[in-house]
């Protein structure tokens, strides 16, 4: 929703159109939500289980827009376009890239039942306290850290990600995305500890 509407209009045009509260943007959401609520009922008719969705919210240090700006503007839509698959007893899962601690719960209320944050914008402390038991969290581990890290340094990581955000009734899973500059023996050491702590959580 987010990241189509400042496709249409051009990101500065899109930020300038949200600062100034452009009463044209009303049409234009109306439009771009018009098109998603099409696509996620040919979804539901085919009897899907989840339905994914990507919209990166944040950036690496905050928010684009405010929290106040969003509940006006976004939040709405997507608690529409979630609330459908919610009827149909459809899971709703959210990727988002970089830092969207203050609207975490506003996503929630919408209807999303997994997220997919980035640990390094969000930090592991933020996520316990803004998701942890409202949400399950798929967790981006922290890609930044594979290419440089030592084998020791990503099983810490790892370890201390399920320490902070693990429960014994479940709602965490980990999600390691690899680059090309990913040394071989840190995938080995991802793949190693993600097999050893797969199981129920431990303490």
């Amino acid at each position: 929703m987010y990241m189509r509407l400042y496709y249409l209009r051009g990101f500065e045009n899109f930020m300038l159109d949200i600062a100034q509260e452009d009463p044209r943007l009303d049409k234009l959401i109306d439009m771009v939500l018009d098109y998603n609520i099409r696509r996620i009922r040919k979804w539901l008719e085919l009897g899907v289980e989840m339905m994914g969705f990507g919209d990166d919210l944040g950036t690496q240090k905050g928010l684009p827009i405010s929290p106040r700006h969003f509940r006006k503007y976004l939040k709405p839509c997507y608690a529409e376009m979630f609330g459908l698959c919610q009827d149909e007893g459809v899971l709703v899962y959210l990727h988002s890239d970089g830092h969207i601690l203050e609207i975490v719960e506003d996503l929630v209320e919408a209807g999303v039942t997994i997220i997919n944050p980035q640990v390094r914008p969000n930090t592991l402390k933020g996520l316990a306290e803004k998701a942890k038991g409202k949400v399950c969290i798929n967790l981006d581990l922290d890609r930044q850290l594979f290419p440089f890290a030592t084998p020791s340094q990503i099983r810490d990581h790892i370890r201390e990600a399920i320490d902070v955000l693990g429960d014994d009734k479940g709602g965490l899973m980990l999600h390691a995305e690899c680059e090309p500059d990913v040394p071989l023996e840190n995938i080995s050491a991802i793949c190693d500890a993600l097999e050893e702590w797969c199981g129920p959580w431990m303490s």
